[in-house]
């Protein structure tokens, strides 16, 4: 179970700054300050599915009123560093690589510090994703931020809305409370008055900032770290609960991550939940 739910936002921000990555065999002869004529507006809403929101701007379709149906806001709009967009565009071979994956690392870098911000509170113990995409001409070094409601804590998939995320989660009930396994058994956000399997116990993050990946150091301290929050959640060990996290486990979702992962307390048996775990200690559990 702690294997479905490696991996949840953390990855989509990953993926449509990767599928921009076609756009760098044009090699600019310099990086200008303009910003490109399709850069959507910061606060605009979109109704775009998955797809769509994985290609770079301009997204299809047009924006849309945040109090009509839509699916994502955009939140921020920035540029990469012009003298390392311009190495970028000029390198060759593993050191076109290397300057790409730095552009990167700080367009999801910049996405990531302003979305707790935009949202009102820590966008990880939300119901949300962050979506980082290039701006075309990809050259340019811009790049844009959105925010969408998400379905699942293991899923791509677009809740739409008809009001604004500014502030959501301040206001909104945005906030994670439970997972349970939806009819094709991958884990779904619900009320923890319902039905369920697991719940949100807290956030953990790696420390230091910028820290080099090394795979079993980063799985040991996030277990740990989502372990130890969750036995104080809790109130006390049990071997009828375990913890599992969400975030970044491989070397490309830890560049310009906040190495900040999302925590859950499961319950080890098939049996449902139904109430919060939160300070039973030895207690029964709530069914």
């Amino acid at each position: 179970m702690r294997k479905r739910l490696i991996g949840l936002a953390v990855v989509v921000v990953l993926a449509a700054l990767v599928a921009g990555g076609a756009y760098w065999l044009t090699r600019p002869e310099k990086v200008s300050a303009k910003p490109p004529a399709d850069t959507p507006a910061v606060g605009s809403c979109w109704n775009v599915d998955e797809k769509g929101a994985a290609n770079a701007f301009p997204w299809p379709g047009k924006p849309v009123d945040c109090t009509a149906r839509h699916t994502a806001e955009v939140f921020l709009v920035g540029q990469v560093d012009r003298e390392l967009t311009a190495r970028a565009a000029s390198a060759k071979g593993d050191d076109a690589k290397l300057q790409q994956n730095l552009m990167y690392a700080q367009a999801r870098s910049g996405c990531l510090l302003v979305a707790s911000k935009y949202l009102g509170g820590d966008w990880h113990a939300g119901r949300v994703q962050i979506v980082a995409d290039w701006i075309k001409p990809a050259r340019s070094g811009y790049f844009g931020c959105a925010v969408v409601e998400a379905a699942a804590p293991a899923s791509k998939r677009f809740v739409a809305r008809t009001t604004s995320l500014r502030d959501g989660l301040k206001a909104d009930g945005l906030g994670i409370a439970c997972v349970a396994r939806d009819g094709a058994g991958e884990m779904a956000y619900t009320p923890c008055e319902q039905s369920h399997d697991g719940e949100f116990t807290g956030t953990y993050t790696i420390t230091p900032p910028d820290a080099p990946f090394d795979a079993e150091k980063v799985r040991a301290a996030a277990t740990s770290g989502c372990g130890e929050l969750a036995t104080r959640y809790v109130g006390g060990a049990r071997t009828d609960l375990r913890s599992a996290y969400v975030g970044p486990t491989s070397a490309s979702d830890w560049l310009g991550s906040d190495q900040t992962y999302t925590c859950y307390t499961l319950a080890t048996a098939a049996a449902k939940l139904r109430g919060s775990v939160k300070g039973i200690a030895a207690g029964p559990l709530p069914r």
